[in-house]
């Protein structure tokens, strides 16, 4: 048996068993979240979050497309159950606070003659202090609301750029994760796709719970102005209905729920315990023996 060999390997490992007691891991945290549980049942264009520091907001519901004149008309609903109800054709229910985005008087506000990015919802959150950003999600769109939805992020407040959304168990309840890199008329990347005709007996007026996106990008991290989207990713004759037919522009609509982001704080160093410095001690004095042997 080769014992200084031995001594030498332990002294290392206690070392190494050292270091790793003190470091301490980082912890996810939720910067911002938005249930609306908390909200009144009324008409709400930007609800507030839930927990943490952030804002909401719909994009394109006022406008005057098809001859028509819609205006922002958001609103927090109570989910309910039934086929005329929030229950998706894939099963799924979701009966607490939702946050229905539309337009009204009289237009509908989504219309397939806006253009790709432009119609949807908007959160914005600080993440100064924080890596490592996540996204999650529930999203229901009606009957005749739009199947096609993008997200996008942007960490200028100016330049969005397109990120994946992992759908995660959906992709067995009617939803598709799709990249286009052809048609003009939907964006060039990521997206999904609540479509009953290529999608499945499940899709079309569906909820989908549990969807996430992970953004990697250094500069979403220790950000004062990030924000995502979750917008229409088509236009014109690709903007087609959880049907799969044309879109009607009369009616249909958006609803959310359980939005969240999260995100974690870089490794930092922990006081070790007493026994800590002792076995660091024991360590050291080790491998100082094991050297002085070796020179000799």
């Amino acid at each position: 048996m080769n014992f200084k060999s031995n001594a030498f390997n332990i002294a290392a490992l206690s070392l190494l068993a050292c270091t790793v007691a003190t470091t301490a891991h980082a912890q996810s945290t939720t910067l911002a979240d938005w249930t609306f549980d908390t909200l009144t049942v009324a008409t709400n264009n930007n609800p507030a979050p839930t927990s943490g520091n952030g804002s909401a907001a719909s994009l394109g519901m006022t406008n005057s497309y098809n001859a028509t004149t819609s205006v922002t008309t958001d609103d927090i609903v109570v989910g309910t159950t039934g086929t005329k109800g929030d229950t998706g054709a894939n099963g799924l229910a979701d009966t607490s606070n939702l946050w229905r985005v539309r337009g009204q008087t009289p237009g509908n506000g989504w219309s397939s003659q806006a253009a790709i990015g432009s119609q949807g919802v908007q959160f914005a959150t600080n993440t100064t202090g924080y890596q490592n950003i996540n996204i999650s999600f529930d999203w229901y769109a009606t009957t005749q609301g739009e199947a096609n939805l993008e997200l996008q992020y942007t960490t200028d407040g100016t330049t969005w750029t397109n990120a994946a959304i992992n759908i995660g168990s959906n992709a067995g309840e009617g939803l598709a994760a799709l990249t286009n890199s052809t048609s003009a008329n939907t964006v060039q990347g990521a997206y999904i796709s609540d479509n009953l005709k290529t999608n499945g007996t499940k899709a079309g007026q569906d909820w989908f719970q549990g969807l996430t996106a992970t953004i990697s990008d250094p500069a979403a991290a220790n950000d004062a102005n990030f924000a995502f989207r979750l917008v229409n990713a088509s236009t014109g004759a690709d903007n087609v209905s959880t049907q799969g037919t044309a879109l009607n522009n009369t009616s249909g609509n958006w609803r959310f729920d359980n939005i969240s982001v999260t995100g974690v704080t870089a490794i930092t160093a922990a006081v070790p315990e007493p026994e800590t410095y002792a076995m660091m001690l024991a360590g050291l004095v080790m491998l100082s023996l094991m050297k002085r042997r070796r020179n000799q």
